[in-house]
């Protein structure tokens, strides 16, 4: 019987994307007349996962089936796979291969009886050979089971530029719904684009990096696709999608040479809109050849990423290759210029994360949370349009990192076990956002512990109370982290508990007044502590209440519930002018401006006191709908149309009643 490959992206809640290289395995493979189709069931929840894969098995009858184990997120989903086939479908051939599987090799066969071959390294030669039943001793680049015992062959096998370039990474109808795959990519990041594989650089918390590629695929060198060949791929993408992805920049001047190839294609001049990952900043050239090619629209905004990881200058320059780095002040200076091109209609994303071995103090921690919520304020109070994240270093299988602070690394239990304890909560009290099993030893579990209370609550003020910590950076400057530093040692630190999952802010808005205000010095620099407090107070109690009923009945003579009425000293949730007013004017002499806010169904409106008078504020002498909307059409106050909307949702509100 002639060979059938079913390649299959695990079940994953982490990785929708299929590893971009996949594709070209399918071409590859089909140009060897090998018949071969893709599934990815990281589309599907598990509970159907096991439907569709039989649905595919019995419509395709595969001889083999490879199951892609990239990224070590993936693992459980792997297991899953792999065990469900096997338990079902005993007469077929089962292979494992991608960046993780590589890395462990023979370990991994050895654990996971279900696979008979893993391949390390480059794929498409040893796939080509196995499914055309070469001797199992002349494929390269195989791992196998030969009776009781595993036989590694040399990684000898390793693509060259011709190969890569003669196959396309864009042909989607090899995969199984690939409608769905399509759709779900334009919902994030779009369709990623391969460029090449392997890398030029050393970063040492990455999988993909040089020394990276050395243990999990025997690569000591990149190689990167024809400028036409890439090309050839976008032609064949834009009758599947508009939004594509790239995020491989080893080398700036190929991806402009690649822009300045599709200026000369007519057909893919506004065609895409394309997110980038950028490994280094931008320059006028890239941007303005960016806004010639590329679709930039206000509505859906593109996106590019940059990830300068860590704040401290010194830091970054030990954790990152030398020429991906950067200085804060350049990324600041960069983000400028990003604007004056795009007037922010581009959105930009920074990516910083924890913990590093080169931030291996207490000290070093508290300065780098100080630095990155300093520049959180920073993009707020210029405008500048990026979003800044700050979450746990996912430690990747291969990567520096890993070798060096993973006890038994290339042991396929560790992963599994650290990847299941996070899992179960057993690790850590705290939210973890990534798969992070490395901390550095010279922080105790005390320090990780406040660090990880005091980044939750500055991560709780901005979601929930955006005006205050805005406010409180600009008067307060680098003593806001010291307030909450003294909160959470004197507060948060010896209570019973999960403090991170019962945090009451009604109880923390109550002690950072209290800290503010107990201080001569603090209360000097924010001498509307107690007011500003008081309004993010009453926000924390009655903002995002549900609704109790959707009539639409109207009492004719209503009253004011004064509980969800608010009078304050400055309209604080205008937030940028808030801000100009203080710069402007300076803190203590900011004249006042009272405001009054009124907490609606998820949303809160504010209005100066004397509109409030004249309108809302009638009703307390007991007026009838109808004299109101009398009444202000009388003083010209607003449109009948306004009031009308206005009144439905006070009611809607329990504001009015």
């Amino acid at each position: 019987m002639q060979s059938r490959l079913l390649i299959i992206n695990c079940p994953s809640e982490h990785f929708l994307h299929i590893p971009m290289g996949t594709f070209g395995i399918c071409d590859y493979l089909a140009q060897k007349n090998i018949e071969v189709r893709l599934l990815n069931l990281a589309l599907y929840n598990r509970e159907e996962a096991g439907n569709i894969l039989n649905k595919h098995i019995e419509l395709f009858q595969p001889t083999h089936i490879s199951l892609i184990f990239h990224w070590q997120e993936t693992s459980e989903g792997v297991l899953w796979s792999g065990e469900y086939i096997k338990s079902r479908f005993d007469h077929i051939k089962l292979i494992c291969g991608g960046f993780t599987a590589g890395y462990f090799g023979k370990d991994l066969l050895e654990k996971c009886r279900f696979f008979d071959y893993l391949i390390k390294g480059d794929p498409e030669k040893p796939l080509e050979l196995l499914l055309k039943d070469a001797e199992y001793s002349q494929i390269p680049n195989m791992i196998y089971r030969d009776a009781e015992r595993i036989v590694s062959n040399d990684v000898s096998y390793r693509i060259d530029q011709e190969t890569l370039s003669s196959i396309s990474f864009c042909t989607v109808t090899y995969l199984y719904d690939h409608e769905l795959y399509i759709k779900t990519l334009e919902e994030k990041l779009g369709f990623p684009i391969f460029i090449g594989r392997g890398c030029l650089y050393t970063c040492k918390y990455c999988g993909g990096s040089l020394g990276s590629f050395k243990l999990h695929s025997r690569k000591d060198k990149p190689v990167v696709r024809s400028i036409d060949a890439i090309i050839s791929d976008l032609r064949r993408l834009k009758d599947f999608t508009k939004k594509i992805y790239i995020c491989y920049e080893i080398d700036r001047k190929y991806i402009m040479a690649l822009f300045r190839a599709m200026k000369h294609e007519s057909t893919l001049i506004k065609t895409f809109q394309l997110n980038y990952g950028a490994w280094q900043l931008f320059d006028s050239e890239f941007l303005e050849m960016y806004r010639d090619i590329f679709l930039v629209d206000e509505e859906n905004k593109p996106l590019f990423e940059l990830s300068p990881e860590v704040f401290d200058d010194k830091s970054r320059k030990k954790i990152k290759h030398r020429n991906v780095t950067f200085t804060i002040e350049d990324l600041k200076q960069n983000l400028h210029l990003i604007n004056n091109f795009f007037h922010n209609n581009i959105n930009v994303s920074l990516f910083f994360s924890r913990y590093h071995d080169a931030v291996k103090t207490y000290p070093d921690m508290k300065r780098e949370i100080s630095g990155i919520f300093r520049l959180k304020h920073d993009m707020v109070r210029n405008d500048i349009n990026a979003d800044i994240f700050y979450d746990h270093l996912s430690t990747d299988v291969a990567s520096s990192y890993w070798e060096k602070h993973i006890e038994d690394p290339h042991n396929f239990d560790t992963l599994i076990y650290a990847t299941r304890k996070l899992k179960s909560q057993e690790e850590y009290s705290f939210p973890v956002n990534n798969l992070c099993v490395y901390m550095p030893k010279t922080l105790s579990e005390y320090e990780v512990f406040k660090c990880e209370l005091i980044i939750f609550i500055l991560k709780g003020l901005e979601k929930y109370f955006h005006e205050l910590f805005h406010i409180m950076s600009v008067c307060l400057k680098e003593l806001m982290i010291n307030i909450i530093e003294e909160i959470v040692i004197e507060e948060y630190l010896k209570r019973p508990g999960n403090v991170f999952a019962n945090m009451n802010y009604c109880e923390l808005l109550n002690f950072i007044k209290i800290k503010i205000a107990g201080q001569e010095s603090l209360s000097s620099e924010l001498p509307f502590i107690e007011d500003i407090i008081g309004l993010n107070i009453k926000k924390a109690m009655y903002q995002h209440r549900s609704q109790h009923t959707e009539s639409s009945y109207q009492t004719k003579r209503p009253k004011i519930n004064h509980a969800f009425i608010s009078t304050h000293d400055h309209d604080y949730l205008d937030l940028i002018n808030f801000l100009k007013r203080l710069e402007k004017e300076g803190v203590h002499n900011i004249s006042l401006d009272s405001t009054v806010f009124i907490f609606l169904i998820d949303d809160i409106l504010s209005m100066p006191y004397e509109t409030y008078r004249v309108t809302i504020k009638t009703f307390e002498e007991g007026i009838t709908l109808d004299k109101y909307y009398e009444l202000m059409e009388q003083r010209q106050i607003f449109t009948p149309s306004y009031h009308k909307n206005l009144i439905a949702k006070l009611f809607q509100s329990d504001v009015l009643y």
